[in-house]
């Protein structure tokens, strides 16, 4: 409905921009011109804005904005560019100039950056790693796959398993947001993801939360039965050999601090601790209230914001954390070492599918001693 609504609104206001910038006056003056359009580009704005929000709620309203810019009022722009070109140059060159950079940006933002995979290696450090690092002999090698959030098994996604069997970790940690189908395209991706899925070989585990797209398809223990994947919803389970646990958060703890929702008391003791979860908020505790457990703190949901404005970061988050976490990243403050990933795939359904200035990632991560280091 909303990819059928934009689509109207696209050719009934196009095609009224068109006849308006083909109709005014070849000679407005500067402000005029600029005036009108400001004044177009306002009422287009507006006419996706409305229906949309109604039909499609968020996402649907920044479809219809994306629409409204890049399908109708940048074509405008260019069409009243070449209309005043011989007696305007001066103010056509720079709506000529908008047009062919702005659809540029988009061209890359749906077609190059989404598949541009960056590939992001970091070393996390503490002293409670010693014993896993003495038992392993080396240290211990931890994937983090964020949203890989996809209607398909496609190139990009193959490419992302690749890179995951190539570096052969010893975990992986599944962060959410794996399908987002209905149930009966979902029996159809199953078979192709859990296909991908055993191509891997993690030693010590692999292991999944819920995010909030997979609901149809019975959360992360339907998405992963029957693979060698476990689920941990509020469950904590330790490594055979290692001392490490994995603590799984559900959808809701992962949005709360974890100093309320009674998390805290699970990341003391001897045993290093590895706490993950669909969204960052749950590090909220490290960042806001003073809490500094000596831990591997990991989470995606926020896409690094999809879109990001170089020198600002991410528009739009939906999360409460700080912009330079939900941006993506590894961070270390005091003990804690926080990763937000910006995870492999995108916003699907009602959302417009781009990136920009915001490549999708995979984090690899090798847990130390400082031993090796020193």
């Amino acid at each position: 409905m909303v990819i059928a609504a934009c689509c109207l609104l696209d050719v009934l206001l196009l095609a009224a921009g068109i006849g308006l910038a083909m109709r005014a006056p070849r000679r407005l003056g500067a402000l005029r011109e600029l005036l009108w359009l400001a004044a177009f580009a306002f009422a287009v704005a507006f006419a996706f804005a409305l229906p949309l929000r109604v039909l499609g709620g968020g996402f649907g309203m920044l479809r219809g904005f994306a629409h409204a810019g890049f399908c109708v009022i940048l074509p405008v722009c260019a069409v009243r560019g070449v209309c005043i070109a011989r007696s305007s140059p001066w103010l056509a060159a720079p709506l000529l100039l908008a047009f062919a950079v702005g659809e540029g940006c988009y061209v890359w933002a749906r077609r190059v950056e989404p598949r541009r995979l960056e590939v992001t290696h970091e070393r996390i450090v503490s002293e409670r790693l010693a014993p896993a690092v003495r038992a392993l002999g080396r240290p211990l090698r931890v994937a983090c796959l964020a949203d890989l959030q996809t209607d398909e098994i496609g190139a990009h996604e193959v490419a992302v398993f690749d890179e995951l069997v190539a570096w052969r970790p010893d975990i992986v940690l599944l962060l959410g947001d794996y399908l987002q189908v209905d149930a009966e395209r979902g029996a159809q991706l199953l078979p192709l993801l859990h296909e991908q899925l055993a191509r891997i070989d993690a030693p010590h585990g692999m292991f999944a939360v819920d995010g909030d797209v997979d609901g149809a398809l019975g959360g992360a223990r339907g998405v992963f039965a029957g693979t060698a994947v476990r689920a941990l919803l509020d469950e904590r389970v330790a490594l055979p050999g290692l001392p490490i646990d994995v603590i799984g958060l559900s959808r809701a703890k992962s949005r709360a601090p974890f100093v309320d929702v009674g998390v805290v008391r699970q990341l003391a003791g001897e045993r290093f601790p590895i706490v993950i979860g669909h969204a960052p908020d749950f590090m909220l505790s490290v960042l806001r209230d003073g809490y500094d457990p000596d831990a591997l703190l990991v989470a995606g949901h926020t896409h690094g914001g999809q879109i990001q404005v170089p020198g600002f970061g991410p528009i739009l988050t939906l999360s409460s954390v700080p912009r330079w976490l939900a941006g993506g990243g590894v961070f270390r403050r005091g003990d804690a070492w926080l990763v937000c990933s910006r995870g492999v795939g995108m916003e699907r359904g009602n959302a417009p599918r781009i990136r920009f200035w915001c490549r999708p990632q995979l984090v690899l991560l090798e847990l130390h001693d400082g031993s090796s280091l020193r």
